[in-house]
């Protein structure tokens, strides 16, 4: 998919005539603009949030970074968005592919969730889908959600993403050495001064862009790199320290972790294509709170409830005009996961390219 700055043009296979075809034609605009602006504006029945109120609580799956002090306000602004007195009870999630499993193995033998929602990634909510813990929702009618955001029959949404692109140490690496292209990052001068993190499905996600016999080429000249292996945090250590010039794919969790250091880290953004990971939500079906878990999905798509995302995370979406990551795409290539890839290609790709890497 590419990103491009231009004119909003509205697909409807029509061209602009004269004449009567010409007012009607004005008309049509006319009323996708009103629809449209009713999108933008949408709010949720009144009985969705008595429901909402009436449980009283939510059940919230979410990252491990979280802290009292995030839980609170999440929860002001949601109960300040909708007029309700929800507590949200969370949980600090650090494995989130255990935690999804468990929610699908629990499912299977008759046991509820023990959560309404969880705030992951959109193979985890995959998971969730493929064994029809899902419900299907009118994200756009209700809140507002672009249609291009949701996901999986309508039971979750992309309200965020998380971006991955190769790092580089702005104090070791300079001017030309600088990585301008996914290939530049196999230059010689980067031999045993590169590392690869342990988020072998970065490679994944790239072979959908590329092609699996690209990709494959591509991580075998890397291994024969003799690549630093490691976390993304303990890769992100090394290359601060100047121990590594490169890291071959950071996120932006870890570059706000670089900038609040005033580390020497930096992004090579002219790679392209990027990496994009939704962040995804949907109410989980037979959870204990149903309409709290549907009403605070959708508060994340609220301009509320994006604001505050992005001050937690660093992360907005690049389908919401006007966020950061909806500039920082502009004019790029950028990779975000088919549902039939996921289904089909994503694990047994990561699973190749770790073993290739020497990670199974």
């Amino acid at each position: 998919m590419r990103i491009k700055q231009k004119r909003v043009v509205l697909a409807t296979g029509l061209t602009p005539v004269v004449g009567w075809q010409r007012i009607l034609f004005s008309a049509l605009l006319f009323v996708l603009a009103f629809l449209t602006g009713a999108m933008v504006f949408a709010a949720p029945p009144k009985e969705v949030i008595d429901a909402a109120n009436k449980e009283g609580e939510l059940r919230l799956y979410w990252t491990s970074t979280a802290t009292d002090t995030w839980r609170q306000r999440f929860q002001d602004a949601f109960n300040e968005q909708f007029g309700t007195n929800i507590t949200i009870k969370d949980t600090r999630g650090a494995d989130w592919a255990r935690d999804t499993t468990k929610v699908v193995a629990e499912s299977l033998a008759g046991q509820k969730p023990v959560w309404d929602l969880m705030l992951t990634t959109e193979a985890h909510h995959n998971d969730l889908y493929q064994a029809g813990l899902l419900v299907h929702h009118d994200w756009a009618k209700l809140f507002g959600v672009p249609p291009q955001a949701v996901m999986f029959n309508a039971g979750a949404y992309a309200f965020a993403h998380q971006v991955a692109l190769p790092e580089y140490n702005t104090d070791l690496v300079k001017g030309p050495d600088i990585p301008r292209k996914w290939e530049d990052i196999l230059k010689p001068k980067f031999n045993e001064k590169i590392g690869v993190s342990t988020a072998t499905h970065h490679w994944a996600r790239l072979s959908q862009f590329w092609g699996d016999e690209k990709t494959t080429q591509f991580v075998t000249r890397l291994t024969a790199m003799k690549p630093r292996l490691g976390t993304l945090a303990d890769l992100n250590q090394r290359l601060h320290i100047g121990e590594i010039l490169l890291v071959a794919t950071q996120i932006d969790n870890f570059m706000r972790v670089s900038k609040i250091r005033k580390a020497p880290a930096s992004w090579a953004e002219d790679c392209d294509p990027v990496l994009l990971q939704s962040i995804t939500v949907g109410p989980i079906k037979g959870g204990p709170n149903p309409n709290a878990a549907l009403l605070f999905a959708g508060f994340l798509a609220t301009k509320k409830g994006q604001d505050l995302f992005q001050e937690f995370q660093w992360q907005s979406s690049i389908f919401v005009k006007g966020s950061p990551y909806w500039k920082f795409v502009q004019g790029k290539d950028v990779v975000i996961l088919k549902e039939d890839f996921m289904a089909k290609e994503l694990q047994r790709r990561t699973d190749k390219y770790g073993a290739i890497l020497g990670y199974r």
